[in-house]
């Protein structure tokens, strides 16, 4: 089982999340962080993040281009 985040430029969040999942009683196989082009500081969570996990967390990452759903 794999855990999705997406964020966007809001690395407080990003933090409040991956916090919350380490109080979880019960573990997702992987994290999967979608990224709609951020900033650095989101990059510095997730090294955090890393570190404190025995579990993968993988960041996918995009330039920001603007609003594209279609």
């Amino acid at each position: 089982m794999a855990l999705l985040i997406s964020t966007y430029n809001w690395p407080e969040a990003l933090d409040l999340s991956l916090s919350s999942v380490l109080l979880q009683s019960k573990m997702p196989d992987e994290i999967l962080i979608a990224d709609d082009g951020s900033t650095e500081e989101t990059k510095i969570i997730i090294e955090k993040y890393k570190k404190l996990f025995n579990i993968p967390i993988l960041h996918f990452w995009q330039e920001d281009l603007g609003f594209r759903k279609p």
